[in-house]
């Protein structure tokens, strides 16, 4: 901490509307203290100087590139990390990529703390993207090696074109992002898990989509990151949690087939001590049996081992099952089986793709799925694309697969065509 035990934080903007507006947003959490503000960009050595502040808020749409002015001497004279303050057009936005190559720290758009999104969402969305910025320096949170050695020579140098793109898209997609619920913008899309004795489906895995008007479709790969990072992953994920049981208990109600839907859990997600609290409220107005749903969760995250399992046993109270995700990928796969109480593996599609070509990858899942079993864990294969890889699968003893050999992610419609179909076999 700085300042009388708290973060320290100086304001620059002309804007007197803007300055209330911030001051009354750092208030609201005890960590952060103001010293001090600024509303020329010639006179902000001068106040760090006199209030010693840990975080300089620079408003960019100051007269005179005024806040380009204050950076520009904050990063040669006395750096302290700087959030900077934009609106959403392209010139706020031209203006936030050339204050990043100046050496700010992280940005935030404007448009967020207006009238109608100010709300406590936003509010703690702002105030723990200042206390990123505060922790991680002058660095930020973006790649080190921009920023790292010889700040007058290296981080006044102008970025290859493809950098200012990535930060261009970085912004919008984490200015859209916020209103993609309220517009009703994601999907989910469902692939099936298929026992291959049975040829049925028997379960779902739903994933989200996003189509955004301005942007297109995003991949998940682009958004799910900044999701975690700004901690939107917490709605988001509550969304789709609830989207799937609803999903999931209007085909049981409309008499096809019952089959468990399986949502994955981010990092963020599974270490929030809210979560079992979250997912039984989602069961009980729902009214999906726990049994229906099922939790993946990845090696790859990062986890104390005592607090997880802690976290895994308050779920499993609750009914779900519990999948790990990707196995065979991290370092941590046979001390998680020891420790975790999962019920099923998922094995992951990179040992799948060159099981026709490499013994190695069949010794492994063989391997795998015979441990499973001893383990009286459920096995599913991921990735599955062909049926020799199907065949050397049911030879291997492993009876749930998933992949395009079956069908690729669809959309709810199309699930329930493929589910009506099944119950018509069977009825």
């Amino acid at each position: 901490m700085g300042l009388l035990d708290g973060y320290g934080v100086l304001i620059l903007s002309e804007s007197s509307e803007l300055i209330s507006e911030v001051e009354a947003l750092i208030e609201k959490d005890t960590q952060f203290v103001m010293t001090g503000m600024a509303k020329h960009g010639n006179t902000v050595l001068d106040c760090i100087l006199a209030s010693k502040p840990d975080l300089v808020i620079i408003d960019l749409d100051m007269d005179n590139s005024d806040g380009h002015l204050a950076l520009h001497l904050i990063m040669n004279h006395n750096p302290i990390p700087v959030v900077v303050l934009s609106t959403h057009t392209p010139e706020g936005s031209m203006k936030t990529i050339q204050a990043m190559r100046l050496g700010a720290a992280d940005y935030f758009h404007k448009e967020m703390l207006s009238q109608e999104l100010k709300n406590k969402i936003v509010t703690s969305y702002f105030l723990e993207r200042c206390k990123m910025t505060i922790q991680n320096g002058i660095q930020g949170i973006y790649d080190s090696h921009f920023y790292a050695t010889g700040i007058a020579e290296t981080v006044l140098s102008a970025p290859q074109p493809h950098r200012q793109d990535q930060f261009q898209r970085r912004m919008d997609i984490e200015f859209h992002l916020r209103r993609a619920i309220d517009n009703h913008e994601f999907h989910l899309v469902y692939q099936p898990v298929v026992d291959v004795y049975s040829n049925r489906i028997v379960g779902l895995e739903s994933l989200i989509r996003w189509y955004n008007p301005t942007l297109g479709q995003v991949p998940p790969s682009d958004f799910i990151p900044i999701a975690e990072e700004s901690s939107l992953i917490h709605e988001i994920g509550e969304w789709v949690l609830k989207e799937a049981c609803m999903q999931n208990k209007r085909w049981q109600e409309a008499g096809l087939s019952k089959v468990f839907v399986a949502v994955n859990l981010s990092r963020r997600q599974f270490n929030d001590s809210r979560l079992s609290r979250m997912i039984q409220t989602i069961l009980e107005k729902t009214g999906l049996q726990p049994k229906y749903l099922e939790l993946e969760i990845t090696e790859s995250m990062s986890m104390q081992v005592e607090l997880a399992a802690d976290a895994l046993r308050q779920l499993k109270k609750l009914g779900v099952r519990v999948a790990m995700d990707d196995f065979g990928t991290g370092y941590s796969s046979l001390g998680y089986l020891r420790d975790f109480p999962i019920d099923k593996l998922k094995i992951d599609q990179s040992f799948i793709k060159g099981l026709i070509q490499s013994q190695v990858n069949a010794v492994i899942v063989n391997t795998m799925v015979t441990m499973a079993r001893n383990l009286n864990l459920l096995v599913v294969a991921e990735g599955v694309e062909t049926e020799e890889e199907l065949q050397v699968l049911r030879e291997c003893g492993c009876r749930l697969v998933q992949g395009y050999y079956f069908s690729q992610p669809v959309k709810a419609k199309r699930i329930e065509e493929m589910l009506h179909l099944e119950t018509k076999q069977t009825g």
